[in-house]
């Protein structure tokens, strides 16, 4: 039964190979749109997934006055409390400082750099303080140099400074050069020079190439201040984001949190209906090639009335017809959908050969694919089987 299936699939080569395209086609955007949409996703969780689970934690008090570029600051006390908490896997301080070019250009080496709002700087950087081992939770731990080396244990209440990638072009940093800061306490200047240890690569992430990193521990040293100006607050569990963001605006004073879960839930939700679109586009496209198979069937029912009845003459069964048609349409249609899957790998390479995104073309993906396609061809070929079924052997012969 099967070889005489494939037989008669291919008596009209042309009309076959047309039928195939057309399925090939709608299967092959199903799959190039689900993989991008999957590339999406990924790109989104590795992105978000983490974030999600974060609470940022700032400093609301108006104290300010110390030359630090922070007001009064979080204190060590609200630090532990925080960490204290069975919910909470670990807090990260960061601090916050700033330097300026002096109007005289160039940073660092002598008598031009200065404190922002120290003689008219045009431009600034702004130094975020952390403990080295905390460098690869705020930056990541995949981020490379391009010129020297990261933070390291050693650096600990060290004059050094990481800087982002921006931060090294626009104001013409290289890894050896020094930026002053300079610390004014009871209208007593001190400068203290950092040299550059390494400059990050380039990431696409503005909060990290236009950064420059010190030792946490250097800047208190500095301003003999351990409070700082932000928190990034890790959860073992992102339920509990709502409720733990509360209960630190509730207990601790002078700190407000804040959580990005909100807008992760939004943005998961715009890229479930993005995903919706994408798929309704690609299964229009498939219905459109079960028609023709509908057709192409229908076509093949008619030309092989005669056979159809001679069969039935000598013993065929309407089953044994319907099911003979029907594996003629589920042939035609699993052609189309290894074909799409090819099509399928075959944008999937030149949207990465062509750009920076990767598509990601899952197992699930392929079995929906490959699935919809057997499902289709056997819906669209069950119409001209049923009527093949149906013919009457003598009326069949005598008009033929």
């Amino acid at each position: 039964m099967l070889d005489i299936a494939v037989k008669n699939v291919f008596r009209q080569k042309i009309r076959s190979a047309l039928t195939i395209l057309g399925i090939a086609m709608g299967i092959g955007l199903i799959l190039a749109l689900g993989s991008i949409g999957e590339g999406l996703n990924q790109q989104m969780q590795a992105r978000f997934g983490t974030v999600a689970a974060v609470i940022d934690v700032r400093d609301t008090s108006d104290e300010g006055g110390t030359g630090t570029g922070i007001a009064q600051g979080i204190s060590q006390d609200v630090i532990d409390d925080i960490q204290s908490w069975g919910e909470v896997d670990s807090v990260v301080p960061v601090g916050n400082y700033r330097v300026a070019r002096g109007r005289g250009g160039g940073f660092g080496g002598g008598p031009m750099g200065g404190l922002f709002g120290r003689g008219g700087g045009s431009s600034s950087i702004a130094f975020t303080a952390l403990n080295p081992d905390d460098q690869d939770y705020l930056i990541g731990e995949d981020i490379n140099t391009a010129e020297g080396r990261r933070l390291d244990a050693s650096d600990d209440g060290a004059d050094v400074v990481l800087l982002g990638s921006d931060t090294s072009t626009t104001n013409n940093l290289n890894v050896g050069d020094e930026i002053e800061y300079i610390y004014t306490n009871n209208q007593t200047s001190t400068s203290y020079y950092f040299q550059i240890v390494g400059v990050l690569e380039q990431t696409g992430t503005s909060s990290i190439d236009t950064a420059a990193y010190v030792p946490l521990k250097t800047m208190q040293e500095i301003t003999q201040d351990d409070r700082i100006a932000s928190l990034k607050v890790q959860l073992k569990d992102v339920s509990d984001v709502e409720n733990i963001t509360q209960r630190i605006n509730d207990q601790e004073s002078d700190v407000r949190a804040q959580s990005m879960l909100t807008l992760v839930r939004q943005l998961e939700s715009t890229f479930q209906t993005v995903q919706m679109a994408i798929y309704g586009i690609g299964a229009i496209s498939v219905l459109v090639g079960g028609l023709g198979i509908m057709n192409t069937m229908i076509m093949s029912v008619m030309e092989r009335r005669r056979e159809i009845g001679v069969m039935k003459a000598i013993g065929a069964t309407t089953s044994t017809i319907l099911w003979q048609v029907l594996q003629e349409s589920a042939i035609l249609s699993l052609i189309g959908g290894i074909a799409g899957l090819s099509l399928g790998y075959l944008s999937m390479s030149l949207i990465t050969q062509y750009t920076s995104f990767v598509p990601i073309m899952s197992t699930q993906l392929i079995g929906i694919g490959l699935g919809f396609s057997l499902i289709l061809g056997m819906g669209a070929g069950l119409y001209p089987a049923w009527s093949a079924s149906q013919l009457d052997p003598i009326r069949v012969l005598r008009y033929e």
